[in-house]
């Protein structure tokens, strides 16, 4: 038998590594979740950026090079793991127009990278757009300054590699840069926007090791200088993120970053001293407690590597200890904020979206009357095992147990060097890539206790109403009510509330208990249900009569320093001081009083005015940018929300079935989430509240109750101010799937799915399709045959949807066609590469449509499509192009599907009009 090369012959390493992993957990006694060991990868060379090897070059590793199978002599899919919204964030969506579609022109795209969804409260930085007319305009931080401020979280790879186009940021060639553009200019130290020199800098790659190294292999070594490990010093944790991101990134090496990680992960665990990869030149600071130090920097002004030739093997290859699914840990390490930087003197570390984190803190202690003592960061789950519709059980110890998709793949099953690092993503405020909401989702509690093959029922009934009612019974919620109408009781609260309304109820940030609110939120199956979160209001500062929103380098700007922890407002035009703001851990806080208000909107306006906005007029508009969802730390049972907390009881002790008002739901539960010195400021107009269920009250307090949050949420279900749950556009790149797979997201039946692939010669489909959006919107798809011409035609290719009312001369030019009347809102679809370029075709073919029918027709004859390739000339699409047509039923839309030539400008339905529930 001949000995495999290449790539070959590294599957083969990997595959006999898992098997000794695999088989050493099952001596272990370890055999459910031998996915979660850590285990010797491969062999592998490290090569620079230039394919050197870095015992020969001393330079950073590239990632890219070494792992990637294109241009590197890697294995895995380096470009298709690193366009994964996690690296993303956002940058393949912006557009320097997003923001003002949406009544937000400051901001470029829906993520962390341009978005308004990052922390830092009312102080949020926003990213500058592409193209800029000059300084005056230039946002606060160009993609330069994004990654020096945000390493810490986002962990290199799409923005931090890949400019607003798609070219790496170190590749745009010389002289084609335009001025102020955002991706290759930023603001120094003093304010000034400059060029930032990528190809000094270099760029930040995907850092593999942040998610699959294994945290407790990290350890001090002595060649670094930096003090043993258990010396009361910063753990070798901390210095790893001290040298990666107060070092490197934050003094522009960002090539440098990943290797960090080198100097402090132990590569042979096998022996008692270990080894490690790297050691950094350095020079301690002499009595400092953490140790604090110098980068040493060579004749080429970088830092100095000295890559450690021992740990390597005599072919120059290495192994490095890697964990195949990342630790609660490594998950944490972004998704736990603290006060400080992430990793670096944290003392605090609080939780982003309301999730504690998967660790031993999950776990649930016994107190001595054996029930589990209260503590806000148990989940019930934790440590129970579960048995996926795969057949495999595992122990849920960890993340990867809701939200990894091959997590239940069997031991056995060949490995996916190429495995698509899109984790299962649900409904959440960032808006990043909302094609992917639950497409699939992450496992949630419906599948587990319902829907799936084997679903968890600990109670022993059959089903979980059997469970719900029995309990309900026998704790006496019952009483009262007829024994034929339980079913029915416990089935309204299945509808109308999620889950987690009852079993996850307790809010906990920096230990302060936090009151929840709850709100109605689209499901996986789109149905609203009740779920408990935690608002967050902040402001942002926008004028009236032009729209723009100020930076915050411009709303600081008007603030002068002074000692005692004060700053003046002083008023741009005359230089006078016509206010004052006190300073917390050096942020400028709102004014307290109500004439220190007005004379920061008044110092604002002049400063706009001294940028040519003549009729500046500023608001300060509050609205809820962030809702902190609760979905994990899951109460048992006898510790979920009890009836008597949402009801009254009557005088013979049974259960009132109306919703009291003093209750959880109730009218009169009201929570601040906001506070102003003084309730003039609304009644003036200087303060803006955009949500309707926000309301000041005499005090300054800025208040909601829970009964009008439900009524907007269940009429407007969105998640942010960005309204992406009910906004009129949809889109997202085009993603590679299986015709079948593509088929069932999309929501088409077996006999639709059979029309659509019926003359396809290829069994994939380049598919878009949204769950989210405008009632016009959900359920509309996009399908085209994934030949390998159009993956190549087609690649990086996004699609857009936009739905709108049609005006009075559409409704007239359509009537001329003698189909009849209008009867559904108009649809523009389009596609376009990096940068905003239109496509005209579907690459080498046709394209199919799904587009939701809210009309009454229930046979296909009664269905015309009217489309139009310009706004102008309206045609009928031929009758043999309308593939599949489903009636609508019991109040939800039906569909059909299209057969088009090339993206069309407009197109619309003929026939009666329904009702968009």
């Amino acid at each position: 038998m001949r000995e495999p090369s290449g790539r070959g012959r590294r599957i083969a390493e990997w595959c006999l590594s898992l098997l000794i992993g695999f088989a050493s957990s099952a001596a272990a006694g370890e055999p459910v979740n031998a996915f979660d060991r850590t285990l010797m990868h491969p062999a592998i060379s490290l090569v620079d950026e230039d394919g050197r090897h870095v015992l020969e070059s001393g330079r950073p590793y590239s990632v890219r090079m070494s792992c990637g199978n294109g241009s590197g002599g890697g294995c895995h899919d380096y470009d298709g793991m690193n366009h994964a919204y996690h690296f993303e964030q956002g940058r393949d969506e912006t557009r320097d127009d997003y923001g003002a579609k949406r009544g937000l022109p400051h901001l470029v795209g829906p993520g962390y990278f341009g978005g308004f969804n990052c922390m830092q409260g009312n102080a949020a930085a926003a990213l500058a757009k592409k193209a800029n007319p000059g300084e005056a305009e230039f946002g606060d931080y160009g993609a330069a300054g994004y990654v020096k401020a945000c390493s810490t979280c986002h962990l290199g790879g799409g923005w931090e590699e890949s400019d607003r186009g798609g070219v790496r940021y170190d590749q745009m060639p010389a002289g084609s840069v335009q001025a102020w553009d955002g991706d290759y200019y930023d603001r120094n130290g003093d304010g000034q926007v400059v060029p930032w020199d990528w190809k000094k800098s270099g760029v930040r790659e995907a850092d593999c090791m942040t998610c699959h190294a294994d945290f407790s292999l990290l350890k001090k070594f002595p060649s670094s200088g930096l003090a043993g490990n258990g010396d009361g010093t910063a753990s070798a944790q901390d210095q790893w993120g001290l040298l990666q991101d107060g070092k490197f990134v934050a003094q522009g090496f960002f090539r440098y970053a990943n290797s960090a990680m080198f100097e402090f992960l132990d590569v042979r665990p096998d022996l008692a001293g270990g080894a490690q990869l790297l050691t950094v030149e350095r020079t301690v600071k002499p009595g400092t407690a953490k140790p604090d130090y110098d980068l040493v920097l060579g004749d080429s002004g970088e830092p100095v590597l000295h890559w450690n030739r021992d740990a390597f093997d005599d072919s120059g290859k290495v192994r490095i200890p890697m964990r195949r699914f990342p630790g609660s840990d490594n998950c944490m390490l972004c998704h736990l904020a603290g006060a400080g930087i992430n990793r670096i003197d944290a003392e605090v570390k609080s939780s982003r979206r309301g999730f504690y984190g998967f660790g031993d803190e999950a776990t649930e202690t016994p107190g001595e009357d054996g029930k589990a003592v209260e503590d806000y960061k148990h989940d019930v789950h934790k440590g129970k095992r579960w048995t996926d519709d795969t057949g495999e059980t595992r122990i849920i110890d960890n993340c990867n147990a809701c939200h990894a998709k091959q997590y239940y793949k069997p031991a056995y099953a060949n490995i996916d060097l190429d495995a698509d690092h899109d984790f299962p993503k649900g409904n959440g405020d960032a808006d990043i890539r909302n094609d992917l909401d639950y497409q699939p989702g992450p496992a949630d509690c419906e599948y587990c206790h319902s829907t799936a093959q084997a679903p968890a029922l600990p109670s022993g009934q059959p089903t979980l109403l059997d469970a719900h009612r029995e309990r309900w019974k026998s704790s006496g919620f019952m009483r009262g009510y007829a024994t034929n109408s339980y079913n029915r009781v416990v089935q309204v609260h299945f509808d109308d509330l999620a889950c987690q309304a009852c079993h996850n109820h307790t809010a906990v940030y920096n230990g302060k208990t936090l009151p929840l609110h709850y709100r109605y939120r689209a499901r996986a199956d789109g149905a609203l249900r009740v779920i408990p979160y935690v608002p967050n209001a902040r402001f942002f500062v926008q004028d009236r009569s032009s729209g723009r929103v100020l930076y915050r380098y411009e709303r600081q700007s008007v603030f002068r320093p002074k000692n005692g922890g004060q700053a003046a407002i002083v008023d741009p035009a005359s230089g006078q001081e016509t206010g004052s703001v006190t300073v917390t851990a050096g942020q400028f806080d709102l004014p307290a009083t109500y004439s220190d208000f007005k004379a920061l909107k008044q110092a604002y306006d002049s400063l706009l005015r001294s940028k040519g906005y003549a009729s500046a007029d500023v608001r300060f508009v509050y609205a809820e940018s962030n809702e902190y969802i609760f979905t994990h730390q899951t109460r048992p049972a006898e510790r979920a929300v009890a009836c008597e907390e949402c009801h009254t009881r009557r005088a013979d002790g049974s259960i009132n079935g109306a919703v009291a008002a003093n209750g959880l739901l109730g009218a009169n539960r009201v929570i601040e989430v906001a506070r102003i010195p003084d309730a003039r400021l609304v009644e003036e107009g200087v303060v803006e509240l955009a949500s309707g269920y926000h309301k000041v009250q005499s005090d300054g307090r800025i208040t909601e109750t829970v009964a009008e949050v439900l009524e907007a949420t269940n009429k407007a279900p969105d998640m942010s101010i960005l309204k992406a749950q009910t906004g009129r556009v949809v889109g997202g790149p085009l993603r590679k799937l299986p015709a079948s797979q593509a088929a069932a997201l999309a929501s088409l039946d077996e006999d639709a799915a059979g029309k659509l692939t019926a003359q396809w010669d290829s069994g994939l489909s380049l598919t878009f399709s949204a769950k989210v959006g405008h009632a016009s919107l959900q359920g509309a798809a996009l399908f085209i045959p994934g030949t390998s011409l159009n993956q190549l035609l087609l690649d990086g290719v996004r699609a857009e949807l936009t739905s709108k009312e049609p005006t009075a001369a559409e409704r007239r030019k359509v009537g001329k066609l003698g189909a009849g009347a209008l009867a559904s809102d108009v649809y523009s679809l389009s596609l376009t590469r990096s940068g905003g370029k239109p496509m005209k075709n579907f690459g080498s073919g046709d394209g199919w449509i799904k587009l939701p029918y809210w009309g009454t027709a229930t046979r296909i004859k009664g269905v015309k499509v009217a489309y139009s390739e310009n706004g102008r000339s309206w045609r009928l699409l031929p009758r043999e192009r309308i593939v599949v047509f489903k009636a609508g039923s019991g109040g939800a839309a039906g569909y059909v599907l299209l057969r088009m030539k090339r993206p069309v400008a407009f197109v619309a339905f003929t026939g009666k009009a329904g009702s968009k529930s």
